[in-house]
C-alpha cells in the first residue's frame, strides 16, 4: 500500500484523529500542571527572597552599618555564581555593598533580565526592592530552576508527542493494511457475485469486529439470494416440464374442436374440456404468483393476533362433511386459545391445503387428526393421517414448487399445495416438519406465541 493511500482509509484517519485529540488533551493538561508548578515554585522563590530581606532588615535595625555590610558581603561570597544578588545603598544613593549594577528600580517585586543588572547568565532574576532601616536594600534570586523546569517539561512533551505520533502512524498503517486485505477479499467476492457466482462469500476473520458483522450479514443475504435464484431456476424448469402436458392437451382439444367445427360436428364438449384445461393452467400460475408474493414478505403488513385453535376448529367443521363423503373421518383437538402473531387468511389457506391434500391423496377409511397444542412460549398446529404417507427421501422434495409424487401424478392438483404451506411457514418464522405418523404423515407448524 502506498503512503498516499493511507489517508483514504477510515481506520488510519480515526487513529490519527484520536492521537491528535490525545495530544491536545495532553498539551492542555501539561500546560495546566506546569502553571500550577510554576506558581508554587515562584511563591517559594518569593518567600526565600522575603526571608533573606527580612534577615538583613533585622540586621539594619540594630543600627550597625558595618554589621549590615559584612552580612551582605558574606552572603555575596557564598553565592559566587550570582544565584543570589544584593545591592545596599544609603539614603544618598551611595552603593555600600552589592554584586549587581546600581540600576534604578521601583520599590516592590520585579522580574529582570540578567543583563539589566550586569550579571552574565541566561536566566532572569526575581528581585525585591525595599527599605531596611535607613537603607535601600535590593535582594534577588535567579530563575534558573524555573527555566530549567520549563525546558524539561517542553522537552518531555515534545518527545512524548513525537513517540505518540510515530506509534499512531504505525498503528494506523497496520490497521489500514489489515482492513485493506479484508476489503480486497470482499471486493473480489462481490465481483464474483456480480459475474453470477452466487457461491462466493465475504471473508470472516472470527474477531467479531464490525467488518465481521457486516460480512456475516452480507453472507446471509447472499445465501438467501442464492436460494431464491436456485428456486427460480427450479421453478422455471418445473413450469416448463409440468405445464407442457396440459398445454399440449389444451392445444389438442382446440385443434379437435376446430376440425369438428369444419366438419359441421358439435364442439361444445371439446370447448368445455379446453376451458377446463385453461382454468387448470390459470390456477397454477395464480398459485405460483401467490407463493412469490408470500416469499417477498409483503403480507407481513397484515399481521395481527390470530387464534390458531379457532382457525383449526373452523376448518375441521368445514371439511368434516367433505372427508365423510370421501369415506374418511376428520377430528380436531385443541387446548384452548392459541394466539400467535400472523396473517389469518394465509394461515387458514395453509392448513386448508394440508387437509385437502390428505383427502385428495389418501384412500377411504383414512383417519385425519387436526391438533393445536400450546407451551408457555410456543404453539404447535398439526394435521396427521394414517394413510400411505410420504417416503422419507421425498419429504423435502414435496415442498418444492410443482413437485408431485409419482403415485399422485394421475390425481387432480398442481403440486403447489405444500409449497404454499412452506412459504407461509417461512413468512411467519415457523418450523415446518414433515414426519412419519407410523403409519401415515404428520405435518407440524410450530410458531412463537403472541
Amino acid at each position: 500500500m502506498r503512503p498516499a493511500e493511507l489517508w483514504q482509509h477510515s481506520s488510519f484517519r480515526l487513529a490519527l484523529g484520536v492521537t491528535l485529540f490525545i495530544l491536545a488533551t495532553l498539551m492542555l493538561a501539561s500546560g495546566f500542571g506546569y502553571g500550577l508548578l510554576h506558581a508554587q515554585l515562584t511563591g517559594r522563590q518569593d518567600a526565600r527572597v522575603t526571608e533573606i530581606f527580612t534577615a538583613l532588615e533585622q540586621t539594619s535595625l540594630a543600627g550597625d552599618e558595618t554589621d549590615l555590610i559584612e552580612a551582605i558581603t558574606t552572603r555575596i561570597n557564598a553565592s559566587p555564581d550570582h544565584a543570589t544578588v544584593y545591592l545596599l545603598r544609603d539614603a544618598s544613593g551611595k552603593v555600600l555593598a552589592g554584586n549587581m549594577e546600581a540600576v534604578a528600580l521601583s520599590a516592590g517585586w520585579s522580574t529582570l533580565p540578567a543583563e539589566r543588572i550586569g550579571v552574565v547568565t541566561d536566566y532572569p532574576y526575581r528581585v525585591f526592592v525595599g527599605k531596611a532601616g535607613g537603607y535601600d536594600l535590593t535582594v534577588g534570586l535567579s530563575n534558573a530552576d524555573l527555566d530549567d523546569l520549563q525546558e524539561i517539561v517542553l522537552n518531555a512533551f515534545v518527545w512524548a508527542a513525537l513517540i505518540a505520533l510515530i506509534a499512531t502512524l504505525s498503528l494506523g498503517a497496520f490497521l489500514a493494511m489489515r482492513v485493506q486485505r479484508q476489503l480486497s477479499q470482499a471486493e473480489a467476492a462481490m465481483t464474483r457475485v456480480a459475474h453470477g457466482d452466487l457461491t462466493a462469500r465475504l471473508p470472516v476473520t472470527g474477531r467479531g469486529d464490525d467488518l465481521d458483522r457486516i460480512s456475516l450479514a452480507i453472507n446471509a443475504s447472499l445465501s438467501r439470494l442464492s436460494g431464491l435464484v436456485e428456486a427460480m431456476r427450479q421453478v422455471s424448469a418445473d413450469v416448463a416440464h409440468e405445464l407442457r402436458t396440459p398445454l399440449n392437451r389444451l392445444r389438442i382439444k382446440i385443434e379437435t374442436a376446430a376440425e369438428k367445427a369444419a366438419a359441421g360436428m358439435p364442439v361444445e364438449s371439446d370447448l368445455a374440456a379446453a376451458l377446463d384445461e385453461s382454468e387448470t393452467i390459470n390456477q397454477t400460475f395464480s398459485a405460483l404468483l401467490r407463493i412469490a408474493q408470500i416469499e417477498g414478505g409483503a403480507r407481513r403488513d397484515h399481521f395481527a393476533p390470530v387464534d390458531l385453535a379457532e382457525i383449526m376448529s373452523t376448518l375441521a367443521e368445514i371439511y368434516a362433511d367433505v372427508a365423510e363423503d370421501a369415506g374418511m373421518t376428520l377430528s380436531c383437538q385443541t387446548d384452548g386459545p392459541a394466539t400467535i402473531f400472523g396473517d389469518k387468511e394465509l394461515l387458514t389457506q395453509a392448513f386448508a391445503n394440508l387437509i385437502e391434500n390428505t383427502i385428495r391423496h389418501c384412500p377411504q377409511g383414512t383417519q385425519i387428526a387436526c391438533q393445536v397444542a400450546t407451551t408457555p412460549d410456543r404453539v404447535t398446529a398439526s394435521v396427521a393421517d394414517n394413510g400411505p404417507g410420504i417416503p422419507a427421501q421425498e419429504r423435502d422434495l414435496v415442498l418444492r414448487r410443482l413437485y408431485r409424487l409419482e403415485k399422485s401424478r394421475t390425481t387432480q392438483g398442481s403440486g403447489l399445495g405444500l409449497s404454499l404451506v412452506k412459504a407461509v411457514a417461512e413468512l411467519h418464522g415457523a418450523d415446518l416438519v414433515l414426519a412419519d405418523a407410523a403409519p401415515g404423515l404428520s405435518v407440524r407448524l410450530t410458531l412463537a406465541k403472541a
